[in-house]
C-alpha cells in the first residue's frame, strides 16, 4: 500500500485531490495529511446559487482548467480515470517483477499483453500482416450463399458487420438465457449521421469516405479505387441506417422484445442459414432468438439480395479492418485517430502509447487488473460503509413510495416489492474470471486482442440452456461507472468509482451523501425511470402498475421533457429531452433520496454543525453539483447530444435542483430568482 502511495505522489496527480483513497493505511505521513472532502476555492462566488448552481459551485475550476491536448473532454470522471490509470500502471509493473505470479495465472497474461502492446517495434514490423488470412477469406467468397463462413469468423472475434449477437438473460423469462440477434455493422457513431444534411454533417461524411479510402490504401489498394469502393460502402451502410432503430426507439423495451423460433428467423430473414452461422460459432442447440430490432433483421434480405458481391465484401473488409486499426502499425492507428478522434471529437493530440496500453489490457483482460487494482485502493471497510448507505437510501426510497400522492396503494405495493427484491453489489465480484486457457504472448498483440474476444464470446454464448448465475459483473471492478440491470434487478457499483471525489470514507457524511450517495440513488432510480419501470421485481418484463398509476406516470414524465427540450447547449443545438428522459428521472430521483437517507441518517446520528461556513444540506448540494463538472470540445459536445442518453453536465446539477424544495430551502431560493420554478413546472415522479 504505501509503495502505491508513493509511486502516485512523485506523479502529476499529486495536484489533483484524488489520492485519497478509500483505504485505511499505517503510513504515519499519510495519517497526518488533510482530507478535503470538498474544496471550496473552486466556486466562483461571482455568481450567485440561485442565478446558476453550476457555475455557482464549479465556476473556479471551469475558468482554470484546461481540455489536455490528448483529450476531447475533462472533468471528474476523467481525473478519477487518470488516478485509476496511474494504479493500474504501478500495478502491471508490480506484475512482472520477480516470481510472485505463476506463468499461467492472470497477472502475467496482463504482463504479457501490455508487452504486446508495447512492442512498437514488432507492430510496424508486421504491418497489415495480421489482417491478411481473415482479408483472403473475405475475398475468396463466391457466391452470398457463402457469407454465413466469413461472418461467424468475424464474430467469433467480435467483428459484427450486418447484426450482432449475445445472450442474455431473457426479459420474459428471467430464470433462463436467450440469444440476441440486433442490428449493427455502422462506421459512423449513428444512425443520423448518415442523413445529415448541415455543412458540418456533410464534413463528417466526407472524413469518414476519407477514412474509409485510407484503410483500402493501408492494405495494398489504389487510392482511386479505393475512394470509389468508399463511395458504395457508404452506400452500402445508408440502407443498413435507414432500416436501423433511433437510439430513442432502443430505450423502449417492449419494442426490442420479438423472440422468435430459429424457423421463424430464417423466414424472416433469409439471406443467411442461420442455422449454419451458429454452428459456425459453436451454437448447436438453439430454439428461440430475441430478435431486439425485428424490422432491421427482416430487411437485411432485401440489403444483401440488393447489392453487389464485391460492395458486400468490400464492406465486411472495412468492418473487420476499422475496429481493429488500434492493435496495428501507427498508420493504421493514426488513420483512425485522425477521423474519431480529432474530427468527431475534437481531440488534438494521440494519448501516450502506456497509458493506451494500460486500458487496452484492462479493457481486455479486466479480472486480472482488476483483483491488483482492487488489492490496492479497496478495503474490507470502505465496503461494509458503502453498503450501509446503499441500504440506508433504499430506507429512504421505501419512505418516498409510501409517500407518493399520486400512487395508488396497489401499484405501491409492487414497486416496494421490486425494491426490497433489489440485489446489490458493491466494489468486485466475489470470484474473478480465469483466464488461463487463453493464450497471451509477449509479442503478437492483435492476435492476443482476437485471443480475449474469442474466450469472452465463448463464455457469453456458452450460457444457453445453463442457470442463471447471480454472481455475474458486467463490468471491470477499476471501471469508474455504475448501472442497474433491469433483468437481474440488480446494482452494481464497481471499486472504480468508489474512490473520490465520489466516495471518501474519510470525508463528512453530507459530501458522501451528495456524491456517491446520489450515484446510488440514481442506479436504484433507473429501476423506476420510463424504461426500468416496465420491469417487475423479478426482473420480468411484465406490466405492474394500474392503468391510472402509469398515465400519471407518462404525464409527470413529460414535464420533464418539455424541461429539459429548452435547455440549450450550442446555438440552436438543445438537450433531447425525451432520450436523456430515463437518465433526468434518475438524476432527480437519486439526490432525492440520497438526501432523505442523510437526513435519516442525521435523526440516528446526531446532525453536526456547519463545515467552512456551509450547513450539511448546502455541502450534499455542492458536492453533487462537483460530479459532473466539465469541460467539453465542441466537436464531441455535438456528437454527445445525438447519441448520449445522459445530458450535459450543467443540466445535470440545475435541472434536478431547480425542482427541489429542499434546494430552495438550503440557499434560499426565492421567486424570480432564475433557477425558481413554480410548483407546476417543478418535476415530481419520485
Amino acid at each position: 500500500m504505501i509503495k502505491l502511495k508513493n509511486y502516485l505522489l512523485v506523479g502529476a496527480m499529486a495536484s489533483t485531490g484524488l489520492l485519497v483513497s478509500c483505504e485505511s493505511t499505517q503510513d504515519s505521513a499519510q495519517e497526518e495529511s488533510e482530507v478535503v472532502s470538498l474544496d471550496l476555492n473552486l466556486r466562483d462566488t461571482t455568481v450567485a446559487p440561485n442565478n446558476d448552481f453550476y457555475r455557482y459551485a464549479n465556476g473556479g475550476w471551469l475558468d482554470k482548467t484546461e481540455i489536455p491536448s490528448d483529450r476531447s473532454a475533462w472533468g471528474s470522471f476523467h481525473e478519477l480515470f487518470e488516478y485509476n490509470e496511474k494504479v493500474l500502471s504501478f500495478v502491471l509493473e508490480e506484475a512482472t517483477k520477480g516470481e510472485l505470479y505463476d506463468e499461467n495465472s492472470n497477472e502475467i497474461k496482463a504482463a504479457n499483453f501490455y508487452a504486446s502492446g508495447m512492442d512498437s517495434l514488432g507492430i510496424e514490423a508486421q504491418s497489415a500482416e495480421p489482417l491478411k488470412p481473415i482479408l483472403a477469406q473475405i475475398d475468396q467468397l463466391q457466391s452470398k450463399d457463402e457469407l454465413g463462413n466469413v461472418l461467424s469468423s468475424l464474430q467469433k472475434i467480435s467483428v459484427t458487420p450486418l447484426f450482432n449477437i449475445y445472450v442474455g438473460i431473457d426479459d420474459k423469462q428471467t430464470d433462463s438465457y436467450i440469444m440476441n440477434v440486433t442490428q449493427s455493422g455502422l462506421g459512423l457513431p449513428d444512425r443520423d449521421y448518415y442523413f445529415r444534411e448541415d455543412q458540418t454533417g456533410q464534413d463528417i461524411i466526407a472524413g469518414y469516405k476519407t477514412y474509409i479510402t485510407k484503410l483500402f490504401v493501408l492494405v495494398g489498394e489504389d487510392s482511386a479505387v479505393a475512394a470509389t469502393k468508399a463511395e458504395n460502402i457508404f452506400a452500402l451502410e445508408s440502407k443498413l441506417a435507414e432500416n436501423s432503430m433511433t437510439r430513442l426507439e432502443r430505450r423502449n423495451p417492449e419494442a426490442t422484445y420479438n423472440k422468435i423460433s430459429l424457423a421463424e428467423l430464417q423466414e424472416n430473414s433469409n439471406w443467411l442459414d442461420w442455422k449454419s452461422f451458429f454452428a459456425g460459432i459453436g451454437v448447436e442447440e438453439i430454439s428461440e432468438i430475441n430478435v431486439n430490432q425485428l424490422e432491421y433483421i427482416s430487411q437485411l434480405s432485401e440489403v444483401v439480395e440488393g447489392s453487389e458481391l464485391d460492395d458486400i465484401k468490400d464492406y465486411l473488409k472495412v468492418r473487420f479492418i476499422s475496429p481493429n486499426t488500434a492493435y496495428l502499425s501507427n498508420d493504421f492507428v493514426m488513420a483512425a485517430f485522425d477521423f474519431y478522434n480529432k474530427q468527431l471529437s475534437g481531440q488534438q493530440e494521440m494519448r501516450p502509447r502506456a497509458k493506451r496500453m494500460v486500458n487496452s489490457t484492462n479493457g481486455n483482460l479486466g479480472d486480472a487488473l482488476s483483483k491488483l487494482y482492487v488489492d490496492e485502493v479497496f478495503p474490507p471497510e470502505a465496503k461494509e460503509k458503502c453498503l450501509e448507505m446503499v441500504n440506508n437510501i433504499k430506507d429512504a426510497m421505501h419512505k418516498r413510495i409510501d409517500q407518493l400522492t399520486w400512487m395508488s396503494e396497489e401499484t405501491k405495493k409492487e414497486a416496494h416489492t421490486k425494491l426490497t427484491k433489489l440485489k446489490v453489489k458493491i466494489g468486485y465480484p466475489d470470484e474473478w474470471e480465469d483466464y488461463s486457457s487463453i493464450e497471451i504472448s509477449k509479442d503478437n498483440y492483435i492476435q492476443n486482442r482476437w485471443n480475449a474476444n474469442a474466450f469472452d464470446n465463448r463464455l457469453n454464448w456458452g450460457k444457453l440452456g445453463q442457470p442463471i448465475d447471480p454472481d455475474e459483473w458486467h463490468m471491470a471492478a477499476s471501471v469508474v461507472n455504475a448501472y442497474y440491470n433491469p433483468p437481474a434487478n440488480e446494482i452494481v457499483f464497481p471499486a472504480g468509482i468508489l474512490q473520490p471525489p465520489f466516495y471518501n470514507y474519510k470525508a463528512d457524511d453530507a459530501v458522501n451523501y451528495g456524491g456517491i450517495g446520489a450515484v446510488i440513488g440514481h442506479e436504484i432510480t433507473h429501476g423506476f425511470d420510463d424504461s426500468g419501470r416496465k420491469y417487475n421485481h423479478e426482473g420480468e418484463l411484465k406490466d405492474w402498475w394500474t392503468e391510472d398509476d402509469a398515465a400519471e406516470f407518462e404525464r409527470r414524465a413529460q414535464v420533464m421533457v418539455e424541461q429539459y427540450n429548452g435547455f440549450k447547449v450550442q446555438d440552436t443545438l438543445n438537450v433531447n429531452g425525451k432520450l436523456t428522459l430515463g437518465e433526468n428521472i434518475a438524476d432527480l430521483g437519486g439526490m432525492l433520496i440520497a438526501y432523505d437517507a442523510l437526513q435519516m441518517y442525521f435523526e440516528k446520528n446526531g446532525r453536526p454543525g456547519k463545515i467552512d461556513g456551509m450547513t450539511p444540506e448546502q455541502r450534499f448540494f455542492m458536492s453533487q453539483a462537483t460530479l459532473w463538472r466539465g469541460k467539453y470540445r465542441p466537436q464531441l459536445e455535438q456528437q454527445l447530444l445525438i447519441q448520449d442518453t445522459h445530458s450535459p453536465g450543467k443540466f445535470r446539477v440545475n435541472g434536478p435542483v431547480s425542482s427541489m424544495t429542499e434546494f430552495y430551502e438550503a440557499f434560499d431560493i426565492k421567486q424570480g430568482d432564475p433557477l425558481w420554478r413554480s410548483q407546476e413546472e417543478r418535476v415530481d415522479i419520485w
